[in-house]
């Protein structure tokens, strides 16, 4: 489930080291899609003076709010009369509630300022599912075909939940950029990298041995476990549907729901039946 997971098609738009999909559709040349993310990055000079407006809006709002609770518990503390101290505890958990609700909207107004290219982290996750919910569905279709009646899933998470911030630091070490999700989109979309993804892959290949293609690259990168940790797999459950490898044909199913071109197709396949062989 860790390869076919990690080569889901979405997955070239998925963003490691910030928890999120790029905001844009998938089927773009890489060139289309380098220009319509910068795009997305330099936000207007208007939508930009909004959102800081927002945010310095919010956080006024957040400090009376704080100062508030602070002062009520400091009352309800005080209060000796059991009757009041009751309702100003209800008076605390509405004011409580507000403080959360107002938190919420401050961390969305930073990371729409501070991620501009990305999906929503709602959307993010909504994102996840589907590519979960596909690939299961994949999995059960190919087993259709083939008559099996068992699959065994033999990649399980290291941890029950993800471990955002680990996932960050390690991945950050290793150096596992964008760009290399970039390279697998391009491969993908079937097209050539831009100027500006080579210069960035030979900066970052210097003293390395003989480059790989991006989905030979991207494939190596997803078996790190801090990869893995981010990869909607479940642990459960552990039987799927049969009792023979069928890896490659589940990901030719999904590269074929994407509409990818026939060559990506079997060069792709061609590479994971060496991997499985």
């Amino acid at each position: 489930m860790t390869t076919v997971t990690a080569l889901h098609p979405l997955m070239s738009l998925y963003d490691f080291s910030r928890a999120g999909f790029i905001n844009v559709e998938f089927g773009l040349d890489a060139k289309s899609l380098h220009e319509k993310r910068q795009k997305l990055i330099n936000l207007e000079p208007a939508d930009k003076k909004q959102l800081e407006a927002d945010l310095e809006e919010l956080n006024r709002a957040y400090a009376n709010l704080k100062q508030k609770q602070f002062s009520l518990l400091n009352e309800i503390k005080q209060q000796r009369n059991e009757i009041k101290q009751r309702e100003s505890s209800i008076l605390a958990d509405k004011l409580n509630q507000q403080i959360n609700e107002l938190w919420q909207k401050l961390n969305l107004t930073r990371f729409r300022l501070s991620n501009p290219d990305l999906m929503l982290p709602e959307v993010s996750q909504a994102m996840l599912k589907r590519i979960e919910e596909e690939v299961q569905k994949a999995v059960e279709l190919v087993a259709e075909k083939k008559g099996i009646d068992l699959v065994l899933n033999a990649s399980l998470p290291n941890h029950g939940k993800r471990n955002m911030q680990r996932s960050f630091e390690i991945l950050t070490d290793k150096n596992l950029t964008l760009a290399e999700t970039d390279l697998y989109y391009a491969f993908l979309a079937n097209s050539k990298e831009t100027q500006a993804q080579s210069q960035d892959r030979e900066h970052r290949e210097e003293g390395m041995s003989l480059r790989q293609d991006g989905a030979a690259r991207w494939l190596e990168q997803s078996r790190q476990p801090a990869v893995q940790e981010q990869l909607p797999i479940n642990p459960h459950p552990l039987v799927l549907k049969g009792g023979i490898n069928i890896t490659v044909e589940v990901v030719v199913q999904l590269l074929k729901q994407y509409n990818c071109a026939d060559q990506v197709v079997e060069k792709l396949t061609a590479m994971l039946q060496k991997k499985y062989q």
